[in-house]
């Protein structure tokens, strides 16, 4: 049976916006008709400049950049429930490993798995009492190991561990 891998979230929540923030995003024709969204309005903001077609360029700190149409898809969801007056939480997803699979992914056992994480080598996250391990930091020290010549995963010293490894 294939293990699932565990998805955990962060989030944060914005909004609602205040009157005059909704007001200028009601005027967008990509947001009308968005969950409630008012009627467009007069705003300064948006004078003379009407759009025909839904995409979303950004500037920040003076770079400008098209986004593509995930990203615009996305900020066009946003932008949408801001302006029906929702508060939004935006969460972000990430795949993270239990040490069965981590160690599968450094050629470990998961005695010497857990015990790297003890000491720091690779960090975890706890969930509950169960470790969870990011794919890119077990990546980091597969990498760093091979690199920095004291051997590579599954070598002597991995290996003293293997046979204490119980089945998960």
């Amino acid at each position: 049976m294939a293990e699932e891998t565990p998805i955990l979230t962060r989030s944060s929540t914005i909004g609602p916006l205040d009157e005059d923030e909704r007001r200028i995003l009601a005027g967008f024709r990509s947001l009308r008709g968005f969950r409630g969204t008012p009627a467009p309005t007069s705003s300064p903001a948006l004078a003379g400049q009407p759009s025909t077609t839904s995409d979303a360029t950004v500037v920040l700190d003076g770079t400008t950049v098209r986004l593509g149409p995930g990203a615009t898809a996305a900020v066009l969801e946003l932008l949408g429930r801001l302006a029906s007056g929702a508060a939004v939480t935006v969460s972000e997803q990430d795949r993270w490993l239990n040490t069965s699979q981590a160690a599968r992914l450094a050629g470990v056992s998961n005695t010497y798995l857990r015990q790297l994480t003890d000491r720091g080598e690779i960090p975890v996250t706890y969930r509950g009492t169960h470790r969870r391990i990011h794919p890119d930091d077990v990546l980091a020290w597969v990498q760093q190991r091979g690199s920095g010549g004291a051997g590579t995963p599954g070598t002597a010293e991995a290996a003293e561990y293997d046979g204490q490894d119980s089945q998960p």
